[in-house]
């Protein structure tokens, strides 16, 4: 997983933590990404350990995270220290309700990109595809 991202298809996992009711945002980022010839497979999660074992089994080239309730900070460093725990190598990318302040700590954290409020579509299917280089 995210091993050789070379391949021809990308495969990304999208999530959405169980209680974040908004997703307007994500479902135009998946489209985008599905006809930009990205495969997309989208979960709901309550724990980031259910989204480290789905990316283990998917074989998730990325995993992409949305959130819009403020629990950003919590979910991502959780996330991102279990990928490393189990050698998930997949890059984390995070966008929606993001305050500005909090880039820095994500970027920090190993969070590859941070996609805020009026972020167009095509930059993250731009992003995903800087990855396969």
């Amino acid at each position: 997983m995210g091993k050789d991202r070379r391949k021809e298809k990308m495969k990304v996992l999208m999530a959405r933590f169980s209680l974040d009711g908004h997703d307007r945002g994500l479902l135009s980022i998946m489209s985008s990404f599905r006809d930009a010839g990205i495969e997309v497979v989208y979960i709901y999660f309550s724990d980031p350990k259910e989204l480290a074992k789905v990316a283990e089994e998917e074989d998730a080239d990325v995993i992409g995270l949305t959130s819009s309730m403020g629990q950003h900070l919590y979910i991502a460093s959780t996330l991102l220290k279990v990928l490393n725990e189990r050698r998930i190598n997949a890059p984390v990318i995070i966008g929606g309700v993001i305050p500005t302040r909090d880039v820095p700590e994500l970027l920090d954290m190993g969070i590859k990109k941070v996609f805020g409020p009026g972020s167009a579509p095509r930059d993250a299917v731009d992003f995903i595809y800087g990855l396969s280089i």
